[in-house]
């Protein structure tokens, strides 16, 4: 029999980021932990006794004291904004299985921990500095200040791997490269605000765990769709419309030979600790299925790109869906540093390269529907250990439907007197390309 095992590090921090001063206890009663890509912020909840064991090996027992030899509590160790690191597996093999910041220490009977991942931190930052937001030109006003912040040409990639390198905080970045236009920020908007705001243009935000440390990853692509995937769908559910003749289809293949690059620049675990994938057969080590088969579905709908140049109040735009269908998105893209050339040949081959661009824009975010796969859950074992974006193997059902390769989206993982479990709830149909 498996013999569990859990590991917790508590770090002291200064302003967020973690002291070589740390606290290791090798016992816990529960942990649960919530980590999904569509979430801003996974949470980790730990339940402990109020007091620290003192006869915990491998520690300097004078630390569970203090000066009049009363012992420690569990307050003492569980600080808030102490940098947590969790820890679990079977057997001595222990996994990383949250990293965070401690939100809350509640006592009763037992002491239950709140945690949220490290986009705790950047809840705390502001997006842009304003070290100088006073308006030099206003004499009479002098505490005037302007609301708001233009990023000219933002890209996702220059701008937060810039910002974030400043707050030398524990994690990696692997941010999108992509052209989003001009964007305005509220000078008191925190990074995780602007996170959220890039969510209405398509780009998710979460941190993907890794052995060494966590990875910011910022992507139009949370699915990892390949762009044969890509064409593939829209092929089968848009290139039939009355809308996409011979010269829309060859701007959608244009579009996608632009994404190719990019997509193939997914973060890959080279630990070899994190495979990205797993195996599961029914009847064997999944616990429980909760898994209701779902097809693809597009029909009725569309979605708009527009994007406007500094010369001109007419946007280049396009619609990728049913021209009759229901408008369910429109993306706006502003250039207010080129001007679209005025030769009409010139003009006709910028619209070109400009309608291809915003086809790639569209078809990462038309997968954003409804992909054939499933809704709902499996309950297995804590291992393999699985996290949202890895693909899991499903195999020997009755439902010859849920055999295949599919994308999860989120991990609710349990550990504790009833054992270490993972809910894995899945989504799209991986197609094998």
């Amino acid at each position: 029999m498996f013999k569990l095992n859990a590991k917790i590090k508590v770090y002291e921090t200064v302003k967020l980021i973690p002291t070589p001063k740390f606290y290791e206890f090798t016992y816990v009663k529960n942990v649960a932990i919530s980590s999904s890509y569509k979430s801003l912020t996974d949470t980790a909840t730990l339940v402990m006794p109020q007091k620290v064991y003192t006869d915990t090996k491998g520690f300097d027992q004078n630390l569970f004291a203090n000066a009049s030899g009363e012992q420690k509590t569990i307050h003492d160790f569980f600080k808030l904004e102490n940098y947590i690191e969790i820890f679990l597996g079977y057997d001595g093999n222990y996994k990383p299985a949250f990293r965070g910041y401690i939100t809350g220490v509640q006592t009763d009977i037992n002491a239950v921990i709140t945690c949220e991942d490290v986009m705790y931190a950047f809840k705390k930052v502001k997006a842009v500095k304003d070290d100088d937001i006073q308006d030099k030109n206003d004499v009479l006003n002098f505490v005037s200040t302007n609301p708001t912040i233009n990023v000219a040409s933002f890209n996702p990639k220059k701008f937060f791997e810039k910002r974030i390198a400043e707050l030398k905080l524990p994690f990696k970045v692997n941010a999108l490269s992509e052209e989003l236009g001009n964007i305005m920020i509220n000078r008191n908007q925190s990074l995780a605000q602007v996170f959220e705001m890039l969510k209405d243009k398509g780009i998710y935000t979460y941190f993907k765990t890794e052995e060494t440390a966590p990875v910011l990853t910022i992507t139009n692509n949370p699915q990892e769709h390949t762009t044969t995937e890509l064409a593939g769908f829209i092929d089968r559910n848009f290139i039939k419309s009355p809308l996409a003749g011979a010269i829309v289809k060859k701007l959608i293949n244009q579009g996608l030979s632009l994404l190719s690059s990019q997509l193939n620049k997914a973060v890959q675990s080279v630990s070899g600790v994190f495979l990205g994938k797993a195996s599961f057969r029914f009847r064997y080590n999944i616990i429980e299925d909760k898994l209701v088969v779902v097809n693809e579905s597009t029909k009725n709908t569309r979605i708009r790109v527009e994007k406007y140049f500094k010369n001109s109040n007419t946007p280049i735009y396009i619609e990728l869906g049913d021209p009759n269908g229901q408008l369910i998105k429109t993306h706006v893209l502003h250039n207010e540093n080129d001007d679209l050339p005025k030769d009409p040949l010139a003009f006709e081959n910028a619209a070109t390269q400009v309608t291809a661009e915003l086809y790639q824009y569209a078809a990462s975010r038309a997968m954003e529907s409804k992909p054939s796969g499933f809704e709902g859950y499996f309950l297995t074992f804590g291992e393999p250990f699985v996290r949202p974006t890895d693909k899991v193997i499903l195999d020997n059902a009755k439902d010859k439907e849920k055999n295949g390769t599919f994308q999860v989206e989120k991990v609710e993982r349990s550990y504790g007197e009833n054992g270490y479990r993972q809910k894995i709830y899945i989504g799209r149909r991986v197609e094998t390309v």
